[in-house]
């Protein structure tokens, strides 16, 4: 789905936009997904007021310059219930407010097309169909509630966390946009991306194949429409030239050290901004 989304699958256009549907066929829409994460996050990441992945306030505070509320002072403990349900809420939510609002965050959704809205509702109902009606009908209330609930239990916890290592850690940087200048970062593009971006288990071959490549953030931010299988060896071009150019190549060694600079991070955040501590 996201190599298909990002135009990096195949050769051949039709098998993009083919394969990208099964996001439809897990209660997303391709549509929307790819304006929010092609468009926005690509462009924007980690720019507080642009980029939707770290627009959780005030549920959850991913970056200093958004608003602390006193909940925010557990926010590491409760954080994992959250991703727990994120794509419940997604799929059942999000999509729909999305839609209606004609707005992701504060940018305006792209013109869809009559197929466009023929596609998100249809397969929005074939969802209902296939993941509630079809199991209740076999299996009952009860038991379609356990496992439907279990089902999003484990999709929402592991894209939330595979996505979240790749920007919301300690290594990445964050920017803010002010209301009136909501298109202008501070750096010129590709040393935007190196900046807000981190890779993770990079020796890893059995992460990289679970998460599709998504360890290699970096060069995924760089080079969004090159098949993911071709990162490892784009890796080693892309750190000699950032230190050839002095920039920082960001890249934690392991998952389980990535997973904790994540909520050292949202632990640091949550605290009330007059208690951080510079050090």
């Amino acid at each position: 789905m996201h190599d298909a989304n990002h135009s990096s699958y195949s050769a051949n256009e039709k098998i993009n936009k083919l394969l990208g549907l099964t996001l439809n066929a897990l209660g997303g829409n391709s549509f929307i997904w790819k304006f929010k994460h092609n468009v926005i996050h690509h462009t924007y990441p980690n720019v507080d007021g642009l980029d939707d992945d770290i627009a959780k306030s005030p549920f959850i505070r991913m970056c200093s310059t958004q608003r602390w509320v006193p909940a925010h002072r557990v926010q590491h403990i409760y954080t994992p219930v959250l991703y727990a349900v994120s794509s419940l809420l997604w799929v059942l939510f999000q999509d729909f407010e999305k839609y209606f609002r004609r707005k992701i965050h504060q940018t305006v959704l792209a013109e869809m097309k009559p197929n466009d809205h023929v596609i998100f509702w249809l397969s929005k109902l074939l969802y209902i169909f296939f993941y509630v009606a079809i199991p209740v009908f076999m299996i009952g209330w009860a038991n379609w509630f356990l496992f439907f609930l279990s089902l999003h239990i484990g999709l929402g916890f592991t894209l939330a966390i595979v996505f979240q290592l790749a920007h919301v850690v300690e290594e990445t940087t964050f920017e803010f946009a002010p209301s009136d200048e909501t298109t202008r970062i501070e750096n010129e593009w590709a040393i935007h991306q190196v900046k807000t971006t981190s890779n993770f288990s990079p020796n890893s071959r059995i992460i990289s194949w679970l998460v599709g490549g998504l360890n290699y953030q970096v060069e995924h931010h760089l080079f969004p429409r090159v098949s993911h299988i071709h990162y490892p060896a784009l890796s080693k071009i892309v750190k000699e030239q950032c230190e050839a150019f002095n920039l920082p190549y960001n890249c934690i060694p392991s998952f389980r050290k990535a997973v904790a600079s994540h909520f050292r991070l949202i632990r640091i955040l949550g605290k009330r901004p007059a208690m951080i501590s510079l050090a």
